[in-house]
């Protein structure tokens, strides 16, 4: 499962992710068997644990050092960019004797010594969304690696309550944004800003003062930007 796409309709703006597992150093072939959709279940989140580190490097220790098969996470962000680094289905060692059922996703920093910044946090919540829309994990199977059983460890120290709540908190943002409701207030907040314009066009602000010429002039032009839009549906 290569080249995954992001999951429609984030309500923030993130990269594309870009598969860049054939450039990693691996073993061929694979000492591990390839999984099946049904078996993936969760989703374990890590931190690298260092500060400028490369994920070339992580795959070059992970391979070349503790003589794993490939790279141990799936995903990694790495600043506001996020990587595909492994196959989905690929079995890896990322979370002692919970690598079956999981699939890893690193966050390139060292958590010990500072919070994820909003981009890393924002690129991080977009790859757990997408996977678990890939295999319809619940929120409640987004775990930390410290939080899996067997796993004496700080990683990936973060507050995975908090991220499990914005989870939840976006998902349901995504849903209402589906929904008739939203579309019914997208609308009327579209028809409220044309008739703002108009009448800012026509001399009137909102407060009831004047407004300027420079207000009027950049009325007439943002108004005049809808002529086309309007015209191909028939409307002017």
């Amino acid at each position: 499962m290569r080249n995954i796409q992001l999951i429609q309709g984030l309500p923030f703006k993130v990269n594309p992710i870009q598969d860049i597992t054939d450039t990693l150093p691996s073993r061929f072939p694979d000492p591990e068997q390839i999984r099946t959709a049904a078996q993936i279940t969760h989703i374990s989140v890590h931190h690298s644990g260092v500060e400028g580190g490369t994920i070339q490097g992580y795959a070059d220790y992970h391979v070349n050092t503790l003589k794993w098969g490939h790279i141990g996470y799936h995903i990694v962000i790495k600043g506001d960019q996020l990587f595909q680094t492994n196959d989905l289905l690929t079995f890896s060692y990322h979370t002692s004797s919970n690598n079956h059922y999981t699939i890893g996703i690193s966050v390139s920093a060292d958590l010990t010594k500072r919070p994820m910044s909003d981009v890393e946090r924002n690129n991080l919540y977009a790859a757990i969304l997408t996977v678990m829309d890939i295999f319809k994990i619940p929120p409640e199977n987004i775990l930390g690696h410290n939080e899996y059983p067997d796993n004496n460890t700080s990683c990936p120290s973060t507050d995975m309550s908090r991220i499990r709540n914005d989870i939840k908190t976006i998902q349901n943002q995504m849903e209402y944004a589906k929904s008739d409701e939203f579309a019914k207030a997208t609308a009327f907040t579209i028809a409220n800003q044309i008739l703002y314009m108009a009448n800012m066009l026509n001399g009137k602000m909102s407060d009831g003062k004047e407004a300027t010429e420079g207000q009027k002039a950049w009325a007439k032009a943002v108004l005049l930007d809808l002529s086309p839009f309007m015209k191909e549906r028939g409307l002017l």
